[in-house]
């Protein structure tokens, strides 16, 4: 290969295969060094809408590279929007679930808290009838209810934390511990 320019570093590029494959290296040329090669890509960054500046790059550079039978014009996100889809969905689904797990706790700590009052209905009556203050009653039911929820909240962060060893490989370059 002849002598070229160094003009820059860019950062790593997905272009074939999987998100998770590992990528060989790459290298981009200036126009004015290109020479035809079998899949050539020219990248541009355009501000705006990019759907709008299609025809435009494409008279552009069938002007510069007359050469060139066709010119293919598409906005990247175009081109990956396929790649992630199915990272997308899974992600997706998580959080479906995740809020229907919340839902579901939710409901059930409600139920809880109320079937513990209404085992102790007779006590909280005693209770007021022998001259104890409604702010008192209710902290007790309310103290009893937050020491269930804390306990779910331990006991649930603690299985998570037991659960991310297999949640990890599902994710893309994240840690299933912490957020970042």
């Amino acid at each position: 290969m002849p002598c070229t320019t160094v003009v820059g570093i860019a950062e790593d590029a997905w272009q074939r295969g999987s998100l998770t494959d590992d990528q060989p290296f790459r290298y981009y040329l200036p126009l004015d060094q290109y020479r035809p090669v079998r899949g050539f890509a020219l990248m541009l960054r355009m501000r705006g809408d990019p759907a709008l500046s299609v025809e435009p790059v494409r008279r552009a550079l069938q002007a510069e590279m007359p050469g060139q039978s066709y010119v293919t014009v598409r906005p990247f996100r175009e081109i990956i929007d396929a790649r992630p889809r199915s990272w997308r969905v899974g992600a997706t689904m998580f959080v479906a679930f995740g809020a229907l797990a919340l839902l579901v706790s939710a409901v059930g700590l409600y139920g809880v808290i109320a079937y513990n009052v209404t085992q102790r209905l007779h006590e909280v009556g005693v209770r007021i009838a022998l001259g104890a203050k409604v702010g008192d009653v209710l902290r007790l039911i309310m103290g009893q209810g937050i020491r269930f929820a804390l306990a779910g909240v331990v006991l649930g962060s603690m299985l998570a934390l037991a659960g991310s060893r297999w949640v990890q490989p599902l994710l893309f370059r994240q840690s299933a511990l912490r957020a970042e």
